[in-house]
């Protein structure tokens, strides 16, 4: 029952009359929309027009070159985003104009490695955009990826980092090869026919039940029962797709804290908003079960360092922050291991002698430590040595990063220079992963080409310049804002890589086109087939 409500009695007819006579009736609405509507659409789009001539001629940044349409609308870049394409768009738009691109009328992307530094490098002062608002999630604490404030992200990121560290990750290696293990035994089994393979599926049933494994201290069942379990995956890609690609809508909060708004979306198709719940409430019965009932005789898990973490305050964290770490690692961290494995399979696959040069140094590894016949498998330590294993991974990740959006900042008071334009504090400066791997000036004529062996060094002057590239290289992120679940990522995509190629010989289906990409926040693989069979000599 609603306070302040009416449950007994009723009310005159002369009250309803006297109520009624304020109302302006229908007929007078009409004399008025006749009479000023056309004025009322007019004047509006005499003020659109205006604004849109100083954006296009008059604004701080209308001497960088870009789409003409991109000068005066986010309409331009909103296209792109909502159907998928960012990840060609991006790069057709630096070959097009250069390594300064106004891609909005307040946003310029750029390729450029003096600023990437002065941007996203280690203790500078430049601010996360308000794209990232649409990251904040009803009833949780904002997330580290999300903070605007320096200070805020700080506390998150440092309260959660001993979860994230290597020697955490480390610890539970022994749970990722449970999951790897139980995959092998999957794929023998698709061995015995010539059946071809979903591995964009495969791919993402791995990432997600190690995930579960490490996160919540047991597997979800995505590798044993080979399907998406409950939704959840797609629950995760279609939430973030809807919050990465809001950032950039007009009015972008109103659309997802406006109860009318949200109603409008739904009852217009807006199935995306309400897959996302389907996530959001799994995970809220798994975090009030251990917030309830404690951890008991099971072993510690990541969820555990989240509830046992403090607030700014020094005071043990609420529900709502438990929530949004969950929400980072269940839903961030797996789409970030599977891009990768998918983009270094892809990327072998469709070089036969570098896949013939890694199954070399694999069964050579396997020799040396005398794993052969044992039933175990090499570990991460091992793996990471392996020359060539290391550069085929470094190098498919740095042409395929798991995320190829903009990750715009705000220029700070001192303002920027890039390349011939000065931009002014205020302004919006962004880079993609993608185009900024590809940079030439970074990696070379040749940046490209997928070369793995531009990442071994023969002689020192290769020492230098890998240290360069090292230095410049995105695919995780740069400075205090780089990829928390980084570790994570890397021992999985090396363990999976070694293990993979070890024991089984995958051919591609489509070898004039192998897989398709769908840009929605990460740059997920579609239709990935291959056919699997088992190695049987490897000596």
């Amino acid at each position: 029952m609603y306070p302040n409500s009416v449950t007994t009695g009723t009310i005159s007819q002369n009250a309803v009359k006297k109520v009624a006579s304020h109302v302006p009736s229908s007929d007078l609405f009409d004399k008025l929309w006749i009479s000023y509507g056309p004025i009322l659409m007019a004047s509006l789009a005499f003020l659109w027009i205006l604004h849109a001539l100083y954006n296009k001629f008059f604004h701080s940044l209308s001497k960088v070159p870009g789409p003409g349409l991109a000068s005066v609308s986010q309409l331009w870049r909103n296209i792109r985003y909502f159907r998928g394409t960012w990840h060609d768009d991006v790069v057709s738009l630096h070959q097009k104009y250069g390594n300064v691109v106004r891609i909005a009328p307040d946003e310029v992307s750029f390729v450029d490695a003096t600023a990437l530094k002065s941007l996203y490098g280690m203790g500078k002062t430049s601010l996360k955009s308000n794209w990232y608002d649409t990251w904040t999630i009803p009833n949780m604490t904002v997330s580290f990826f999300a903070a605007t404030e320096p200070k805020v992200h700080r506390h998150l990121r440092s309260r959660v980092s001993n979860a994230y560290s290597m020697s955490s990750i480390l610890s539970m290696e022994p749970f990722i090869q449970e999951v790897a293990s139980e995959l092998w035994g999957r794929f023998r089994e698709f061995s015995k026919s010539s059946e071809p393979v979903p591995m964009h599926l495969w791919g993402n049933y791995f990432a997600f039940e190690v995930i579960g494994q490490l996160s919540l201290g047991g597997k979800i069942g995505f590798v044993e029962r080979g399907e998406d379990v409950g939704g959840i995956i797609k629950s995760i890609h279609d939430g973030f797709y809807l919050m990465a690609n809001m950032g950039n809508v007009p009015l972008q909060m109103f659309w997802f804290n406006n109860p009318i708004a949200q109603w409008m979306i739904r009852v217009c198709g807006g199935r995306r908003m309400n897959s996302f719940n389907v996530f959001l409430q799994w995970l809220d019965e798994r975090v009030t079960e251990r917030m309830t009932n404690g951890l008991g005789n099971k072993r510690k898990d990541m969820l555990q360092y989240f509830v046992e973490a403090k607030d700014m305050s020094g005071q043990p964290v609420k529900k709502g922050d438990v929530m949004i770490e969950g929400v980072n690692i269940l839903g961030a961290g797996a789409d970030t291991t599977s891009i990768s494995i998918l983009a270094a399979i892809g990327a072998i696959l469709t070089h036969p002698e570098a896949k013939r040069r890694l199954q070399e140094e694999l069964d050579q590894a396997y020799r040396d430590l005398r794993l052969e016949g044992t039933g175990s498998e090499i570990h991460f330590k091992d793996a990471e040595k392996l020359p060539f294993l290391a550069a085929v991974i470094k190098e498919s990740m740095r042409l395929h990063p798991s995320i190829n959006y903009q990750l715009p900042r705000i220029v700070p008071e001192s303002g920027i220079q890039i390349g011939e334009h000065f931009i002014k504090p205020g302004s919006t400066c962004s880079i993609s992963a993608t185009t900024m791997n590809r940079s030439k000036e970074i990696f070379g004529a040749d940046a490209e080409e997928w070369k793995p062996e531009r990442w071994i060094p023969v002689t020192e002057e290769d020492q230098s310049r890998i240290s360069t590239m090292n230095g410049f290289l995105t695919t995780f992120g740069m400075g205090a804002r780089s990829c928390v679940g980084r570790n994570i990522a890397l021992v999985e995509v090396h363990k999976f890589i070694a293990q993979f190629f070890h024991h089984f010989d995958p051919e591609v289906v489509n070898e004039e086109r192998p897989w398709a990409i769908k840009s929605q926040w990460f740059a997920i693989q579609k239709d990935f087939w291959v056919t699997i069979k088992e190695r049987a000599c490897k000596v």
